[in-house]
């Protein structure tokens, strides 16, 4: 065999040397990538779950606000109607307050509406009021 033989034989020996060694670390990275793919769906998995219990504690505490604010719109209206008749029973407690006391400064004291020292102005036209109210009810 002649020198231009062993020089072929041996880049030929050397590129099927390269060659192996370029397909075993091509078959590490191959299954490098296989464990990072794997480790990543194990992780998608877990995000997906976590994604779906977030998901129902959200509607969960969705559907509780909103029945919070239907409660809370309702007292809200009670308050409102509580507040109305309490100014309405105000409002009447003070109308008859002054009817009675009209109706007692006409009852108690026989008083000349015209003496300026012992009644009023307004006092006169209240019991003016009282009185003509009295004699329309009879």
């Amino acid at each position: 065999m002649t020198e231009s033989t062993y020089l072929i034989i041996g880049v030929s020996l050397l590129v099927a040397v390269v060659i192996l060694a370029l397909s075993i670390y091509t078959f590490l990275q191959t299954k490098k990538v296989s464990k990072i793919q794997l480790e990543l769906q194990q992780q998608n998995l877990m995000l997906e779950t976590s994604l779906k219990k977030l998901q129902s504690k959200i509607e969960f505490l969705n559907a509780g606000s909103l029945g919070l604010g239907q409660r809370l719109m309702s007292t809200e209206k009670r308050l409102t109607h509580s507040l109305e008749k309490q100014d309405e029973l105000v409002h009447n407690n003070s109308e008859q307050l002054y009817r009675r006391q009209a109706d007692r400064l006409l009852k108690n004291s026989s008083i000349n509406v015209q003496e300026s020292d012992a009644v009023t102005r307004s006092e006169a036209k209240l019991m003016a009021l009282v009185g003509k109210k009295h004699q329309d009810n009879n």
